[in-house]
């Protein structure tokens, strides 16, 4: 069979694959929610845009000077970053696999090209960056029409290719590493660490550091080299910008040969990405709970100890609380009022919840066939439902601590309400947030690899569910902050929160029984799902 006809026919499985998941047992909805997700994308996307081709439009107006370096560096700087951040840590390699190809008749370096080329026009983030990049394009356009705008557009082809290729080597190369324990979460960090860098130069004024950017940009290729290109064209320098162009095209080549090497090099050594392992059962938790839900909630603790999720979020949650801190807190006058002065607290305490929603809303995600256990074990589904809860409860709080604690630290102290306060909505959107995920996580569930993927770990519906969850719960609680403004009284907002809280855990319980019968009634749906083996 030739290449060509091997090619289509393995695109052709593909889709077909594809299509029948999506008509299989409620998939359709699915399909729905994946496309509603990505429709409220779209304003975002096109705000963004907007502000790009303002930019754009004034950095060719301009022609030359501080407002074309600028436009420059922001636009190839921004879109690169923002890109290679998801693309690594979000990553999509579950969706193509170059050890599956080998199978096919096709040429390896064919189908490595074709994971390359639907990196750029099939993802749906890949979308996002480009309608980004579009907007620049127009706002050049408006801003001087002519022929130069053909080496423009050929310059964003290039940057989108070397970015989409960067990626792909380093999601190679991390697939590699990433089997050293700590290693992602060192990677994290060492992101982290770059923002507050940057951060802490937005304290000098641009004409200070900039000189010293220009000296050390050349480490980063593809935003340095289309930024170089595109303050030339800017200023209607073509020939000038050709050379970087061209330097742009020969590395996004080089980088996509290398990440073919190192994939190829991967999959013919049948390498796998590591896993978790498993570590011997301490049964601490049996004295203080039962001999039966002992274990099992120790079991959960493991598996959210060792999920890199959670290690992630240890590192990011707790930066962002201390930027909030540092920056946002002190632009609040003094005279808003303590309520004002501690909703950002109050938001990095509900937000803790939302970055954690992936465990409250595909509980039994990550069990795999250890899920048969759960229905065999002398263990009520109810408490199983609670062993999971618990256990998610008490990564979310231990969680909230540290980014509490940094968020202290990194700004003024809180009035010692308003950290009562905070742990009170924490807490008290913890059981309405598990309540409302069980019955999704029962009737939607989804096997979820140990690892961070992007649309590996939660279904779509599942997401837009959460969604809906999520702003029902901030509602609720948001009630009290505006009836504690119109008084003026931080008190009644505590005591609102403790009485909703208090009602949130009476209800989570009077709902576990009640969640278990659904548990046991979808019992072999779910373990046909989180097994993989539906049919």
């Amino acid at each position: 069979m030739s290449g060509g006809p091997g090619l289509r026919t393995l695109a052709e499985l593909r889709v077909l694959l594809f299509w029948r998941r999506l008509r299989g047992r409620g998939r359709t909805a699915e399909l729905v929610a994946m496309a509603a997700l990505f429709l409220m994308a779209i304003p975002l996307g096109l705000l963004f845009a907007g502000f790009l081709g303002s930019a754009s439009y004034r950095a060719v107006r301009a022609g030359a000077g501080l407002a074309v370096d600028l436009a420059a560096a922001a636009l190839f700087f921004g879109v690169w970053q923002a890109w290679t951040a998801v693309g690594l840590a979000l990553s999509e390699g579950d969706a193509f696999d170059l050890r599956r190809a080998l199978a096919y008749p096709v040429p390896p370096g064919r189908m490595y090209l074709l994971g390359l080329l639907t990196g750029i026009a099939g993802d749906p983030f890949a979308a996002f960056w480009l309608l980004l990049l579009g907007g620049a394009f127009t706002g050049a356009a408006v801003g001087r029409f002519g022929p130069w705008l053909l080496p423009l557009l050929a310059l964003f082809m290039a940057f989108a290719a070397a970015t989409v290729t960067l990626v792909a080597l380093g999601r190679e190369l991390l697939a590699r590493m990433a089997r050293g324990r700590w290693f992602r979460e060192a990677a994290v960090l060492a992101g982290v660490a770059g923002w507050g860098l940057l951060l802490w130069a937005t304290r000098y004024p641009v004409r200070d550091w900039l000189p010293v950017a220009r000296k050390v940009q050349w480490v980063l290729f593809p935003p340095a080299l289309a930024a170089a290109a595109g303050r030339h064209l800017y200023g209607g320098r073509v020939l000038a910008a050709l050379p970087y162009i061209a330097a742009l095209l020969a590395a996004a080549v080089l980088c996509g040969w290398a990440a073919y090497r190192v994939a190829l090099r991967t999959a013919l050594s049948g390498g796998e990405e590591g896993r978790a392992r498993a570590g011997a059962g301490g049964g601490w938790l049996a004295r203080w709970l039962s001999a039966r839900l002992g274990p099992l909630a120790e079991k959960e603790l493991h598996y959210l100890a060792r999920h890199p999720a959670i290690r992630v979020s240890a590192l990011v949650v707790p930066a962002v609380a201390g930027l909030l801190a540092w920056k946002v807190l002190p632009q609040v006058p003094e005279e808003a009022g303590e309520v004002v002065r501690a909703l950002p607290l109050f938001g990095v305490a509900a937000y803790v919840h939302l970055v954690l929603q992936v465990f409250w809303l595909n509980a039994f995600g990550w069990d795999g066939g250890g899920a048969r256990a759960l229905f065999l074990a002398p263990v009520a589904p109810g408490a199983v439902l609670a062993a999971k809860n618990g256990a998610s409860m008490l990564a979310a709080a231990l969680l909230f601590l540290l980014a509490g604690t940094v968020y202290v630290s990194a700004g003024v102290v809180p009035p010692a309400w308003a950290l009562v306060a905070a742990a009170a909505l924490h807490l008290g959107m913890a059981p309405w947030l598990h309540a409302a995920g069980n019955l999704i996580s029962i009737s939607n569930p989804r096997a979820a690899p140990f690892a961070l993927q992007r649309n590996g770990s939660l279904p779509a519906l599942s997401a837009l569910a959460g969604m809906a969850i999520t702003a029902g719960a901030t509602g609720l609680f948001g009630v009290p902050v505006l009836a504690a403004l119109h008084f003026e009284s931080e008190w009644l907002l505590l005591g609102a929160w403790v009485a909703l809280g208090a009602a949130g855990w009476l209800a989570w319980r009077w709902s576990l029984p009640r969640a278990g019968t659904l548990l046991q009634n979808r019992r072999e749906a779910l373990l046909a799902e989180v097994t993989g083996e539906v049919t």
